[in-house]
């Protein structure tokens, strides 16, 4: 079993003792525009130093909102870079666009947090480890799933062992947005390469453990906007002997779950559900004596400081003022996205696809 990970999501210590960081965020329109929103808000701890985008009406919202000089403010990365005297970049760009805005980047020392996914290709994300590396800065990717209330209560109580080993799971998700006229539309596996990796990393966030199999199917319902196949289910075999069932569509007819999907965790010692914003528990060690709704228990929401973006931001931060990896970083991001790639290569393959860190190398 793999190291579970202890750090408490979103707080790590100090913020209010240190001055802001200062931030160049490269793509504000689009989901650009939750960044800001989110990184406003926080301004004893974030502040902007620089904006870049190449679409001029969304650089001119994003300077309003921010109320940067327009002397910060470029359509011209290089630019951005030379002007903005950022500690840090967040780039909210499309995918197929991230190894070259990131490496652009860490190419002028800047540590770099990347919107997931860490990029679309194997050979991107490789490219990617080699330019942080070679310029020893660190790059992570937001996979801002993991800082909600209700997922870290699920994180800690499987942590705790009162389930006891997890043996089994069911993850369903069930969302549709509108994405007519964004990149999304033309991706041949929308929902597995560009909305499965947060849950994929939930999978072994939430659970502590680590994948080592995958069969999976992929489909696209008549009624969908995208070209590519927007329902799937994946069987993810994990260490230890636990196997869990990823069921999602990012086109169903019916909403019937919220972003984080409605989780069903059993373990020797009893299960957890997790669904909206509500964790429950029931626990009996009698595996002959299924419980029942009756018999579960609510379990109390932990309290974060903060949330989503801004609480990643914050964790990736305080990483790199103490010299160390953050939460997310790139190597360890890898072994979800492997789950990506590995789920969409065993769409075409009856035997399914080993997992075990081959993006980094073992």
């Amino acid at each position: 079993m793999s190291p579970r990970r202890t750090r408490t999501a979103g707080t790590p210590r100090g913020h209010a003792r240190v001055p802001p960081v200062r931030v160049l965020q490269v793509g504000v329109g689009g989901f650009g525009r939750t960044w800001l929103d989110a990184l406003t808000a926080i301004p004893e701890h974030v502040q902007y130093a620089g904006l870049c985008d190449r679409v001029p009406a969304a650089l001119e919202a994003a300077r309003t909102l921010t109320g940067l000089h327009p002397g910060r403010c470029h359509s011209d990365l290089a630019a951005a870079i030379a002007a903005a005297g950022a500690d840090v970049a967040v780039v909210v760009v499309p995918p197929g666009a991230h190894r070259a805005v990131a490496t652009q980047c860490l190419e002028a020392g800047l540590p770099v947090l990347l919107e997931k996914p860490l990029a679309g290709t194997p050979a991107d994300c490789a490219a990617l480890l080699d330019a942080a590396r070679a310029r020893g800065v660190e790059l992570a990717v937001s996979q801002n799933y993991r800082y909600r209330p209700v997922i870290e209560t699920a994180r800690r109580l499987i942590a705790s062992g009162r389930l006891g080993a997890v043996a089994q799971a069911q993850v369903d998700f069930r969302i549709h947005h509108d994405f007519r006229g964004t990149f999304r539309e033309a991706m041949d596996h929308p929902l597995l390469l560009d909305m499965a990796v947060h849950h994929f990393d939930l999978l072994r966030f939430v659970c502590g453990l680590e994948p080592r199999h995958v069969h999976a199917h992929a489909w696209n319902p008549p009624w969908s906007q995208f070209a590519g196949d927007a329902s799937a289910v994946c069987v993810f075999a994990m260490e230890g002997g636990a196997r869990v069932v990823y069921s999602a569509s990012w086109h169903p007819r019916g909403q019937f779950t919220d972003w984080n999907c409605r989780w069903l965790v059993e373990g020797e010692r009893g299960y957890l559900t997790l669904e909206r914003d509500r964790v429950r528990l029931y626990e009996g060690a009698d595996p002959h004596r299924p419980g029942t709704v009756e018999e579960e228990a609510d379990v109390p929401l932990v309290a974060l400081p903060h949330t989503d973006q801004a609480a990643v931001l914050l964790d990736f931060v305080a990483a790199v003022r103490a010299g160390r990896p953050a939460p997310t970083t790139a190597a360890d991001n890898l072994r979800s996205l492997e789950m990506v790639f590995g789920a969409v290569e065993a769409t075409r393959r009856a035997d399914g696809v080993a997992l075990g860190g081959s993006l980094a190398g073992g």
